[in-house]
Protein backbone atom coordinates (compact mmCIF):
# COMPACT_ATOMS: atom_id res chain seq x y z
CA UNK A 1 0.00 0.00 0.00
CA UNK A 2 1.55 3.45 -0.92
CA UNK A 3 1.91 5.94 1.38
CA UNK A 4 -1.32 7.73 2.79
CA UNK A 5 -1.39 11.19 2.53
CA UNK A 6 -1.30 13.48 5.74
CA UNK A 7 -4.44 15.20 7.06
CA UNK A 8 -3.13 18.11 7.02
CA UNK A 9 -0.56 20.16 4.98
CA UNK A 10 2.69 21.89 5.23
CA UNK A 11 1.11 25.65 5.09
CA UNK A 12 -1.76 24.71 7.20
CA UNK A 13 0.76 23.42 9.79
CA UNK A 14 2.91 27.11 9.16
CA UNK A 15 -0.43 28.90 9.73
CA UNK A 16 -1.03 27.54 13.21
CA UNK A 17 2.04 27.62 14.43
CA UNK A 18 2.43 31.73 12.94
CA UNK A 19 5.69 30.74 11.42
CA UNK A 20 7.02 30.38 7.30
CA UNK A 21 8.11 26.97 6.72
CA UNK A 22 9.46 26.88 3.18
CA UNK A 23 7.84 22.85 1.33
CA UNK A 24 11.83 22.21 -0.07
CA UNK A 25 13.21 23.51 3.05
CA UNK A 26 15.03 21.00 5.88
CA UNK A 27 12.23 22.57 8.04
CA UNK A 28 9.87 21.35 5.33
CA UNK A 29 10.70 18.31 5.18
CA UNK A 30 10.57 18.21 9.39
CA UNK A 31 7.16 19.20 8.94
CA UNK A 32 6.11 16.83 6.85
CA UNK A 33 7.31 14.23 8.89
CA UNK A 34 5.51 15.49 11.75
CA UNK A 35 2.35 15.82 9.77
CA UNK A 36 2.68 12.11 8.94
CA UNK A 37 3.50 10.86 12.57
CA UNK A 38 0.33 12.91 13.83
CA UNK A 39 -1.86 11.78 10.74
CA UNK A 40 -1.08 8.03 12.03
CA UNK A 41 -2.14 8.79 15.31
CA UNK A 42 -5.31 10.47 14.27
CA UNK A 43 -5.59 7.46 12.25
CA UNK A 44 -4.96 4.77 14.46
CA UNK A 45 -7.01 6.81 17.41
CA UNK A 46 -10.35 6.77 15.05
CA UNK A 47 -9.84 3.62 13.25
CA UNK A 48 -10.09 4.93 10.01
CA UNK A 49 -8.04 6.11 7.01
CA UNK A 50 -9.47 9.15 5.86
CA UNK A 51 -9.01 8.25 2.32
CA UNK A 52 -11.16 6.88 -0.88
CA UNK A 53 -10.08 3.99 -3.14
CA UNK A 54 -7.59 6.62 -4.76
CA UNK A 55 -5.58 7.37 -1.96
CA UNK A 56 -6.66 11.07 -1.92
CA UNK A 57 -8.12 12.57 1.18
CA UNK A 58 -11.93 12.36 1.47
CA UNK A 59 -13.22 15.88 1.20
CA UNK A 60 -14.45 17.71 3.24
CA UNK A 61 -12.24 16.27 5.82
CA UNK A 62 -13.78 16.84 9.06
CA UNK A 63 -12.65 19.61 10.76
CA UNK A 64 -11.98 17.96 14.40
CA UNK A 65 -9.83 15.54 12.54
CA UNK A 66 -7.64 18.02 10.99
CA UNK A 67 -7.33 19.77 14.22
CA UNK A 68 -6.39 17.10 16.05
CA UNK A 69 -4.06 16.33 13.33
CA UNK A 70 -2.10 19.87 13.70
CA UNK A 71 -2.18 20.41 17.20
CA UNK A 72 -0.71 17.17 17.60
CA UNK A 73 2.13 17.82 14.41
CA UNK A 74 2.99 21.15 16.14
CA UNK A 75 3.91 19.39 19.61
CA UNK A 76 5.97 16.66 17.66
CA UNK A 77 7.51 19.95 15.62
CA UNK A 78 7.96 22.38 18.53
CA UNK A 79 9.33 20.18 20.87
CA UNK A 80 10.75 17.26 18.67
CA UNK A 81 12.99 15.97 21.91
CA UNK A 82 10.20 16.44 24.31
CA UNK A 83 11.73 18.32 27.12
CA UNK A 84 9.90 18.95 30.13
CA UNK A 85 12.60 21.82 31.54
CA UNK A 86 14.89 24.27 30.11
CA UNK A 87 16.47 27.62 30.45
CA UNK A 88 19.71 29.84 29.90
CA UNK A 89 22.27 31.24 32.73
CA UNK A 90 20.19 31.84 36.02
CA UNK A 91 16.77 31.47 34.73
CA UNK A 92 15.12 27.83 34.32
CA UNK A 93 11.47 26.86 33.41
CA UNK A 94 9.79 23.68 33.49
CA UNK A 95 6.56 22.39 31.46
CA UNK A 96 4.36 19.67 31.08
CA UNK A 97 4.84 17.36 28.76
CA UNK A 98 2.82 13.98 28.85
CA UNK A 99 4.87 11.80 27.73
CA UNK A 100 7.72 11.56 24.94
CA UNK A 101 7.51 11.32 21.49
CA UNK A 102 4.02 12.06 19.78
CA UNK A 103 1.21 11.89 21.67
CA UNK A 104 -2.97 12.90 21.45
CA UNK A 105 -4.20 13.97 24.57
CA UNK A 106 -7.41 12.69 26.40
CA UNK A 107 -9.14 15.86 24.96
CA UNK A 108 -7.81 15.08 21.76
CA UNK A 109 -9.13 11.50 22.02
CA UNK A 110 -12.23 12.91 23.11
CA UNK A 111 -12.71 14.92 20.17
CA UNK A 112 -11.64 11.65 17.46
CA UNK A 113 -14.10 9.50 19.50
CA UNK A 114 -17.25 9.79 17.34
CA UNK A 115 -15.33 9.13 14.55
CA UNK A 116 -14.82 5.48 15.39
CA UNK A 117 -16.60 2.78 13.88
CA UNK A 118 -18.70 0.84 16.98
CA UNK A 119 -16.78 -2.53 17.42
CA UNK A 120 -18.71 -5.39 18.98
CA UNK A 121 -15.62 -7.40 19.78
CA UNK A 122 -14.34 -10.74 22.01
CA UNK A 123 -16.31 -13.41 22.83
CA UNK A 124 -19.40 -13.71 24.64
CA UNK A 125 -22.06 -16.04 26.09
CA UNK A 126 -25.74 -15.88 25.24
CA UNK A 127 -28.31 -18.05 27.46
CA UNK A 128 -30.13 -20.66 25.92
CA UNK A 129 -32.04 -21.44 29.39
CA UNK A 130 -34.76 -19.56 31.57
CA UNK A 131 -34.90 -19.49 34.87
CA UNK A 132 -37.87 -18.61 36.44
CA UNK A 133 -37.31 -16.03 39.50
CA UNK A 134 -38.57 -17.59 42.69
CA UNK A 135 -41.06 -14.88 44.62
CA UNK A 136 -41.10 -15.17 48.12
CA UNK A 137 -44.45 -13.99 49.81
CA UNK A 138 -43.16 -12.74 53.46
CA UNK A 139 -40.97 -15.99 54.81
CA UNK A 140 -37.81 -16.98 53.09
CA UNK A 141 -37.03 -20.84 53.24
CA UNK A 142 -33.39 -21.79 55.10
CA UNK A 143 -31.38 -24.79 54.82
CA UNK A 144 -33.19 -26.27 57.51
CA UNK A 145 -36.25 -27.93 56.30
CA UNK A 146 -39.85 -26.34 57.36
CA UNK A 147 -37.47 -23.36 58.76
CA UNK A 148 -38.83 -19.93 57.16
CA UNK A 149 -36.84 -16.87 57.43
CA UNK A 150 -38.90 -13.52 57.73
CA UNK A 151 -38.54 -11.42 54.65
CA UNK A 152 -38.54 -7.14 55.71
Amino acid sequence: MADLPTLATVSELADWLAEPIAADSLEGKRAVMCLRAASALVRKESGRTWVDEDNALLSPLPEDVKMVTLYCASRIFDNRSAQTRGGIDDYNEGWKVDEAGAYLTATERRMLAPFRFSQAGGIGVVSTTRVEPRSYSGWVPTDTPDVYFPWY
